[in-house]
């Protein structure tokens, strides 16, 4: 009896060394992978009279490659400014905070050609 449990552990610990090399090689690659990933976040300020301003901070391995600027007025008619890198607006830097934020969200790879403000500057292939 002592033998049928000894080679159970041992059969148990194989196992998981199996189960731990598996994990480490498909998870690997995602780590690697994970400093390529494109994300947008937003962040709004307000503008006088009835107008609002939003920035599209496009962001890849920490780092801000691209801003895109919507200035909107209370007709919801807009002037769009892309500007590589990290761009903040004087009146805008002279407000502080903004008053709206959103998370950082993963664009698609099939999706990257779709935002101008990535193709104007070459930052993705079209």
């Amino acid at each position: 009896m002592a033998t049928f449990r000894g080679e159970e552990r041992s059969m148990r610990v194989a196992w998981w060394g199996v189960f731990s090399a598996l994990l480490s090689a498909l998870l690997l690659p995602m780590a690697a992978s994970a400093a390529d990933v494109t994300t947008v976040r937003t962040e709004s300020f307000p503008r006088p009279p009835y107008s609002g301003a939003t920035y599209y901070v496009y962001e890849r391995s920490g780092r801000t490659i691209c801003t895109k600027l919507a200035v909107c007025n209370k007709f919801n008619k807009c002037e769009t400014t892309y500007v590589p890198g990290a761009f903040r607006a004087p009146e805008d830097t002279a407000t502080g905070e903004p008053y709206g934020t959103t998370p950082a969200v993963p664009i698609a790879s099939a999706s990257l050609a779709k935002h101008v403000c990535l193709t104007r500057f070459g930052l993705v292939q079209r």
